[in-house]
This record gives C-alpha cells, structure tokens and sequence, in this order.
C-alpha cells in the first residue's frame, strides 16, 4: 500500500511539474520586450536595461531593469532586479552607475513594486542603491 501511495504521489507531482512548466512556455511566448534605454557600468563591461515588458491586452505594462554583460542582448524574460507597474514613459527610474559595483536606482520604493532587489551576482556582486 505505501508503494502503491509513494506511486501515485510522484506520478501527481510529475503532472503538476508539467502544466507549470508548459504554462509558463505557453505564458512567455506571449510577452515580448521593449528597451527603453541603456546604462553601462564605468567600464563598460555591464549594462542596466530598462525596458517595457508586454504580455499582451490582458496584463498592465510593466517597467523592469535588468544587469547584463554588455555584449549580452535583451532575453524575453523579467527583469532579474526591479519592477514596477506603468509604462516607462511614465514610470521609469533614472538610473547611475556610481562605480562598477553600484548602481543608483532613483526610485522611492513605496512597498508596491513588484521586485527591488538590493544585491546581484554572487562574485563582484553589484549594490544597488535606491533613492528613498
């Protein structure tokens, strides 16, 4: 009977591993970003993007940020640091490296965004410094 109980547990666990990964196949072939301007660090070895991501008629915009290599392109993912609802029109932050390991963010973080991380990367990590 256990055996028969630890079967159907993984075979359940299997099933929800799958629709989550399809759904989210399915979910991010719908979004597409849009850059809206490019920040790059002193030595222009990294940049920060900011962009709008669009998921379609169904979701607000967004505006996010995202550190990348400076010779890497835009994936069609969220921003690995900052997000906030609005259009970049409207919304967005201006940004400033103060050195290659910090970067400014001028935003009053109000408890309403959707990600504002403080750290990125686990070596040469980069601080990142709002304005609040």
């Amino acid at each position: 009977m256990k055996k028969m109980f630890k079967i159907v547990a993984l075979l359940i666990t299997l099933i929800i591993i799958v629709v989550v990964g399809l759904f989210k196949y399915v979910a991010d072939g719908m979004c597409k970003n849009e850059i809206y301007k490019e920040y790059l660090s002193p030595d222009k070895s990294l940049k920060a993007v900011v962009f709008q991501r669009d998921c379609g008629a169904t979701t607000d915009f967004s505006t996010q940020v995202s550190i990348l290599r400076s010779n890497e392109n835009l994936d069609n993912e969220n921003g690995n640091i900052f997000i906030i609802k609005g259009h970049p029109d409207k919304v967005a932050p201006v940004l400033k490296w103060t050195n290659q390991n910090v970067l400014h963010i001028y935003y009053h973080l109000n408890g309403d965004e959707y990600k504002a991380k403080k750290h990125f990367g686990w070596f040469n990590s980069i601080t990142i410094r709002y304005n609040n």
